[in-house]
């Protein structure tokens, strides 16, 4: 490798590689700590991919075990002090989450989330409302942070595909032939993750890619004002009349895509939507719209495709350095947009003070091994 160009600013030399909503995040809150920062993403904007096209919802609902209900918890928390901090009415909706179900459990369900401390309303026999939740207009919130932090300092590098990672010798290095000195490197990558790990010299920890379709609709009225949770569907509104829907059920139904869905040949935090879905299975899920809504079944479709997404391979984040590869460290979720203020909250913490806080504990990278 050549010489690393030198940092922009004051701290120890980290690189963030991916600039999705998680590595915005981590960006931002490194640069907001004096950290000499740099974003390198191998797409020539921000916020593509699934931060783009996801259900961005901002909830705890459903997330379970308990460690990580509190730290999606904690995700929500932070997008409100983020809000505050950067005037964020442009992207973070607090308009509560409505869960609905007529499972036995639910009612003991709810009863638990209240006793970890979750404000619940019951609304009659079947509805609550959570209303601490909401969603996050995810592109604006990623390009907002990364101005931030460029103007912090941070050295945001989109359109750099990272193809060489030397932690011994402290320097990251792009296909363009750029070098960087790197004391800490944060993998934020996503559904290339893995790639970059390997790069770092580190083990693989990425499960199968997730499909779930993803229809976004328009009415010429706001239908739909919280997000909401059924076992059928799941919705939220989108601004301007849209809503956004998906279902697990329907998601099941999915065909595999010929060859299977895996990462492409270059870093990014997601893989590429699928702009054509088996069109009987957007009418399964317009149909279980219309069940909620009867109004959702004259509303038009503006947007249906299947996203592909890989996460670590037990579901939950993995959030912090890995012993074996020092200098190294992962931030990867598959609740992303959730989860993106307090990952960059606890990973610049952890990088530049050595602390780490109980919230990231269960989901340390070195949990995975190469064999695991």
């Amino acid at each position: 490798m050549a010489a690393p160009t030198p940092g922009p600013a004051s701290g120890p030399a980290v690189v963030v590689i991916g600039a999705g909503v998680v590595g915005a995040a981590v960006t931002y809150a490194l640069a907001r700590r004096g950290a000499r920062v740099r974003c390198l993403d191998r797409a020539a904007a921000a916020g593509l991919g699934v931060t783009a096209v996801g259900f961005a919802a901002a909830t705890a609902y459903r997330r379970f075990p308990s460690s990580y209900f509190a730290l999606n918890r904690a995700g929500i928390a932070a997008h409100a002090r983020w809000a505050d901090e950067l005037g964020g009415a442009a992207w973070w909706r607090p308009c509560g989450t409505l869960a609905l179900s007529d499972e036995e459990s639910h009612a003991g369900y709810l009863a638990q989330l209240r006793e970890w401390g979750c404000d619940v309303r019951p609304l009659g026999r079947r509805a609550a409302l959570l209303p601490e939740e909401g969603w996050i207009d995810a592109v604006p919130f990623t390009r907002r942070l990364l101005r931030e932090a460029a103007a912090l300092g941070a050295d945001v590098r989109l359109g750099h595909a990272v193809r060489e990672i030397d932690l011994d010798a402290g320097v990251v290095g792009c296909a363009d032939g750029a070098t960087f000195a790197a004391d800490a490197v944060v993998n934020a990558a996503g559904s290339a993750a893995d790639e970059i790990a390997a790069m770092a010299g580190a083990r693989p920890f990425l499960g199968p890619a997730r499909r779930s379709l993803m229809v976004h609709v328009r009415l010429d009225a706001d239908v739909v004002r919280h997000v909401v949770r059924t076992p059928e569907i799941s919705l939220r509104p989108d601004g301007g009349g849209r809503v956004v829907m998906r279902s697990d059920q329907v998601d099941r139904l999915l065909p595999e895509p010929p060859g299977g869905a895996g990462p492409g040949p270059d870093h990014g935090p997601d893989l590429e939507p699928d702009p054509d879905p088996e069109p009987g299975l957007v009418k399964d899920l317009l149909d279980r719209a219309r069940r909620f809504e009867p109004l959702l079944g004259d509303a038009e479709v503006e947007l249906a495709h299947v996203v592909a997404a890989r996460c670590a391979r037990d579901g939950l984040p993995s959030a912090g350095p890995l012993t074996a590869r020092p200098g190294y460290h992962e931030a990867v979720a598959s609740a992303g947009v959730t989860l993106a203020p307090v990952l960059g909250e606890l990973l610049a913490e952890r990088i530049l003070t050595g602390r780490a806080d109980p919230l990231l504990t269960p989901f340390t990278p070195d949990r995975f091994t190469a064999s695991s």
